[in-house]
């Protein structure tokens, strides 16, 4: 066997450190960048599962929203401003009249101020058939602007056959 002279140890020492430097200076480091590369990429996964898992209800919100626009389609009725409301009163009472109701008599309450928008209750007492009041409240329901009857009281006249009448609603507008 051939013994290794001093310039071979030498020369094997000085490949071993570049060795050692280059796997210390570039693989070590290298590493470390991917290691941490590896987990981002994992903190990124979870974070992109929690966003789909959050995101799936989405079209079901939408199927949601949309049966709820059908549902309340007609429920986009206006608050009227104060000067409309004159008009709004004579609508109520051409209704009545063209309903065949009798002895109508409407008496507007005071304004109750709210939040946002003003009530103003109506009495209204008159005669009538059954027919005709039901065909009424159908009428007012299908009106433009926004009304609720509060009270309905039904009698009956000793003297026709009609029947006693007497509603409270409400309308709502705002100040102008």
């Amino acid at each position: 066997m051939k013994r290794i002279s001093k310039d071979g140890w030498i020369t094997a020492a000085i490949v071993a450190a570049m060795i050692g430097a280059a796997t210390l200076g570039l693989y070590v480091p290298q590493d470390w960048k991917l290691e941490s590369i590896r987990s981002d990429i994992a903190s990124r996964k979870l974070a992109l599962d929690s966003d789909a898992q959050k995101v799936s209800c989405v079209p079901d919100m939408l199927r949601h929203i949309q049966e709820m626009k059908q549902r309340y389609q007609g429920f986009d009725r206006r608050l009227p401003k104060r000067k409309e409301l004159a008009g709004f009163l004579r609508e109520i009472s051409s209704i009545v009249a063209s309903e065949h109701l009798a002895n109508q008599s409407t008496e507007p309450g005071d304004p109750t101020k709210e939040e946002l928008f003003h009530t103003l209750p109506i009495k209204m007492k008159f005669q009538g058939s059954y027919l005709s009041l039901a065909s009424l409240l159908e009428r007012i329901d299908r009106m433009e602007r926004l009304t609720r009857v509060q009270k309905l009281s039904l009698g009956r006249n000793p003297k026709s056959e009609d029947l006693d009448i007497e509603l409270q609603m409400n309308i709502y507008f705002t100040e102008s």
